[in-house]
């Protein structure tokens, strides 16, 4: 029953490329498909807020952050030389 209910929207066509035993989708169609041309526009509409993209990229970069951080520290530990990490400080 689980199955069924949250596959109930899973239907439409896929276009395969088939080449030397690689299967390769290079498109798809379907009626409940979650990606809509007039939504992902850069428009006035208010479906997406431009802010959003800040907090998005702020979080998907913090493991290189913590990374660059945790270089910073072995630097001070005397393992390589100190790069300049000023630019990820706040402002």
């Amino acid at each position: 029953a689980f199955v069924d209910v949250t596959q109930e929207h899973v239907t439409g066509t896929a276009r395969l490329k088939l080449y030397k035993g690689n299967v390769t989708l290079v498109g798809r169609r379907s009626p409940y498909s979650l990606y809509r041309e007039d939504f992902a526009t850069f428009g006035e509409e208010d479906v997406y807020n431009q802010a959003d993209a800040e907090g998005f990229i702020k979080l998907f970069g913090l493991p290189l952050k913590v990374n660059a951080m945790l270089g910073l520290e072995g630097a001070r530990r005397g393992r390589h030389e100190e790069p300049d990490y000023s630019k990820f400080k706040r402002d």
